[in-house]
């Protein structure tokens, strides 16, 4: 299943076309060394142009996801090496950015980018656990820290689970609004993180200059332990953020991760 990019979204269609193709990679559809779409079939299939259809390829091809063989075509890189997960049994409202930055006694503030229904895609569904297809709220959102530029969070929440989501105060923690409002309380969530470099679009908004670095930690969290209710991805800028990891304790990550899930 293909799709459809929002032509009218704010959001570039090259952006678009990107994060489509990196969906149909880590879902493997496409495996390593495996021939994608050629750029006239890219824009026979989305409507677009052969600029936009380039751009997405070259910024993949740039962060390592893709690779190019003259005269023959686009194929997908082999994976790069994932080290482990965190997990976090245990999620308050005192872990929460924006407290912790409030209690530090700087200025927080969010501002919501966009709002919009997606169908999810085979990795989404498989992630959230829910049907291929199946609609999900998208928002993103700019967080800022003393008026600068932190991250920009991109959350997907199934349209079941959160009905008319898109109506609420977005601006406001999304924890708290989802134990107040659907009386979901998120009881654990697993993260991951890795380090990418920025795109023309994630530069601009974070005040960054492309192919700077910075750190992705993608997350699902669970309402009860057991379903998936929000899958989260947040690109944080590399000189506003630091990386602890406490190696005590050692799990498998066989044993927390879902079958054919992002992370």
């Amino acid at each position: 299943m293909w799709t459809l990019l929002e032509k009218n979204s704010f959001i570039p269609l090259y952006y678009q076309l990107k994060e489509e193709i990196r969906d149909r990679i880590e879902a493997r559809e496409w495996l390593p060394h495996s021939q994608i779409p050629s750029v006239r079939e890219l824009c026979e299939t989305y409507g677009i142009s052969t600029t936009t259809a380039k751009q997405a390829l070259s910024e993949l091809a740039h962060e390592g996801l893709l690779y190019s063989i003259q005269g023959k075509g686009t194929f997908v890189a082999s994976p790069r090496f994932a080290s482990g997960l965190s997990e976090t049994t245990v999620i308050s409202e005192e872990m929460r950015l924006g407290t912790r930055v409030r209690q530090l006694g700087r200025d927080f503030s969010v501002s919501v980018l966009s709002v919009d229904t997606i169908h999810s895609s085979k990795l989404m569904a498989t992630t959230l656990q829910v049907n291929e297809g199946s609609t999900v709220t998208r928002i993103r959102r700019l967080k800022c820290v003393d008026h600068i530029p932190m991250l920009i969070e991109t959350t997907f929440i199934p349209t079941d689970v959160c009905p008319d989501l898109q109506h609420e105060d977005l601006t406001q923690s999304l924890f708290r609004l989802l134990g107040a409002r659907y009386d979901i309380h998120l009881a654990k969530s697993l993260e991951g993180f890795k380090i990418v470099f920025l795109d023309t679009l994630e530069a601009d908004l974070l005040s960054q200059i492309p192919g700077c670095l910075a750190m992705l930690n993608e997350r699902v969290s669970y309402a009860d332990g057991t379903r998936p209710v929000l899958y989260g991805k947040s690109l944080i800028r590399a000189d506003m953020c630091k990386l602890y990891v406490d190696l005590t304790q050692i799990r498998s990550v066989r044993d927390m991760v879902h079958p054919g899930s992002s992370f």
